[in-house]
């Protein structure tokens, strides 16, 4: 039940601030790179999935990190030209306290997802969610959907639609957070 509430939750900020998106796109704090910003951040719902590579792994133990969540699929071409630019932030910053955790819905598990990601090139860690249990949650129907976690694993932005994730808009704002104390 308890899951369910969250679910409910999580879809209702969403609506809501996805509706109030153009108001908000121009929030300083986010320097127009169209996230729409959490307030108050609120705790990011658990989950544990199995990596591409075989590990497990769950969302608490990134806790202490900023995390780009991101729920994406290999059929989403969106979701695949995103992911260049996500590799570079994820080189700039993931020895400063970031990383970004990338859940695919495919279906077909590893065996859709591996092909996509040796072409790609990406090296963050991605998760297989093919049961969609988790993206159910997120409330992640349209792809991509984006979300940044602050270092207690609380909510405090989002996105959907592709990002340029390496743009000087997007490196400003992560800069802002991961750098400030």
């Amino acid at each position: 039940m308890k899951s369910i509430s969250q679910a409910f939750r999580l879809i209702f900020i969403i609506a809501s601030t996805l509706l109030a998106f153009e108001a908000r796109a121009h929030d300083p704090a986010l320097h127009g790179f169209k996230l729409t910003a959490f307030d108050p951040p609120f705790p990011a719902p658990g989950f544990k999935l199995q990596t591409l590579i075989g590990d497990s792994t769950d969302l608490d133990a990134h806790k202490g990190k900023y995390v780009l969540l991101n729920f994406w699929a290999t059929w989403c071409p969106p979701c695949l030209t995103e992911m260049p630019a996500m590799e570079t932030v994820y080189q700039k910053y993931k020895e400063k306290g970031f990383t970004i955790l990338a859940i695919s819905s495919d279906e077909g598990g590893k065996s859709d997802v591996q092909p996509f990601i040796d072409k790609l090139g990406v090296s963050f860690p991605i998760l297989i969610d093919a049961n969609k249990a988790v993206s159910k949650e997120y409330g992640a129907i349209n792809l991509p959907l984006s979300f940044l976690l602050d270092r207690e694993g609380r909510v405090i932005a989002g996105s959907e639609g592709a990002r340029d994730w390496a743009s000087e808009a997007a490196i400003s704002v992560l800069d802002e957070l991961i750098e400030s104390p």
